[in-house]
């Protein structure tokens, strides 16, 4: 039996707030137990209620802040574990990766039971005779909880703000042009709008710089390509890095790893 790798934990913080948007290598499964605040993820703005799950992949940028005292489970897995719990019929990770629903709202008897899972899963592995298989078996019944309440029930409202408003076609533009030549003479022309002011309310609302946003894309669509088997010279390259030094740096920098490592992981997967 391959050994799960996964981290769960329960947080409370009474002040929280993300100092800018990340994402993960794993997948992150987020329940919230308090309300107030917002989660920013991707270019949508979603609240923080009581009973919220949330759903990340390893590509979904993310930004949380708490307005009032924030308790969460948060549990991080591999995606290596996924792809071991995934049958034929059922694709676990593919799943996953391709839910079109980030955040949803469970009712309060779905979420007792869910916390009533997490609980006995972040107790201590006992060492008995086949404790380390009823903790994977607890593990899989946490995940596809998570799956089926996000099969069964519809998307959390998201949230409409001017600035938001604003800020969702440019980001929008960025995803998807990733790799071409953007700068923020471009941008502002694009949209028709001043420079100064467009850079502003993108901090504002994403609390990112347009050009850091840009990085954080490209360095997400690198991984993708690293792992698919292209060589760390042209994935510099497609992405829209001039400079393959620059890319190597930054890739480290954002991910605590070098890109030529980073694709060895994959290599016999």
């Amino acid at each position: 039996m391959v050994q799960p790798k996964y981290h769960l934990s329960l947080n409370r913080d009474t002040d929280w707030r993300m100092n800018k948007p990340h994402f993960h290598e794993d997948i992150e499964i987020l329940l919230s137990l308090s309300s107030g605040g917002e989660f920013f993820i991707e270019n949508e703005l979603y609240p923080i209620n009581e009973n919220s799950l949330f759903l990340f992949n390893e590509v979904t940028i993310h930004k949380s802040i708490a307005r009032s005292p924030y308790a969460r489970y948060v549990l991080h897995i591999s995606s290596e574990t996924l792809r071991y719990f995934s049958t034929k019929y059922s694709d676990i990770l593919g799943f996953i990766r391709k839910a079109p629903v980030r955040c949803t709202v469970l009712d309060k008897a779905q979420t007792e039971i869910l916390v009533g899972k997490l609980k006995e899963l972040d107790r201590p592995t006992e060492t008995g005779f086949c404790a380390d298989i009823r903790k994977t078996m607890l593990l899989v019944d946490v995940v596809t909880s998570v799956i089926s309440a996000f099969s069964v029930t519809e998307s959390e409202e998201k949230l409409q703000t001017p600035a938001l408003s604003q800020v969702s076609p440019i980001l929008h533009y960025i995803q998807t042009n990733v790799s071409a030549p953007i700068s923020l003479d471009s941008l502002a022309a694009r949209f028709f709008i001043s420079k100064y002011y467009m850079c502003h309310r993108f901090k504002n609302t994403t609390g990112l710089t347009i050009m850091d946003y840009i990085i954080n894309c490209r360095i997400l669509k690198a991984r993708e390509l690293l792992r698919q088997g292209f060589r760390v010279q042209e994935v510099s390259e497609r992405v829209g890095f001039r400079n393959n030094a620059h890319f190597i740096r930054t890739f480290g920098a954002l991910t605590g790893i070098s890109p030529k490592q980073y694709a060895k992981k994959y290599i016999n997967l």
